[in-house]
């Protein structure tokens, strides 16, 4: 079954996760940890949006293998075991994003540190709470707002938190 729910993972869309976190050093310039996790552009607009398009179209996915594991588990089972691949996708994405970035850019400076490390649970939260709007999908017929609520939450809670602090 586990094979199954790996098998809809658009490894293209991985691939490309990849490409851009390694490039990331070259967009962001010779900055901070600070300032490319947080102030960058880069991450919020591009890479987490591309982690959000993956994750619709790994929950539309979802929806047509649900009958058929279904049957076999139940169909509370089957929403409960999505929704904790969801959220376990999110946090893997976004644990990758801090370490990869720690060793691009270094250590948070001290000064900005608190500020940082805020930043980042905030982070985790938000992307779980995106994750869980379009896991929301599932079972339902496709529906692009699924997708369009998740980047507007994003860019929003970007523009936010970098304008308050």
């Amino acid at each position: 079954m586990i094979k199954s729910f790996y098998r809809l993972v658009d490894k293209k869309m991985i691939a490309l996760l990849i490409l851009m976190l390694v490039i990331s050093p070259t967009l962001c310039g010779k900055n901070t940890y600070t300032i490319c996790l947080i102030y960058s552009h880069y991450l919020t607009i591009y890479m987490n949006n591309v982690y959000l398009l993956m994750m619709y179209q790994y929950a539309s996915r979802c929806q047509t293998l649900s009958a058929y594991i279904i049957t076999r588990i139940g169909q509370q089972k089957f929403y409960q075991i999505v929704y904790w691949i969801f959220i376990s996708i999110g946090l893997l994405y976004t644990i990758i994003i801090y370490i990869s970035y720690y060793f691009f850019f270094g250590a948070i400076p001290s000064e900005s540190f608190l500020f940082t490390i805020y930043f980042m649970i905030i982070n985790i939260i938000v992307t779980g709470l995106e994750s869980t709007l379009i896991y929301l999908q599932v079972g339902t017929k496709k529906n692009l707002l699924y997708l369009i609520f998740p980047i507007i939450i994003n860019v929003l809670f970007h523009f936010l938190y970098t304008n308050l602090y």
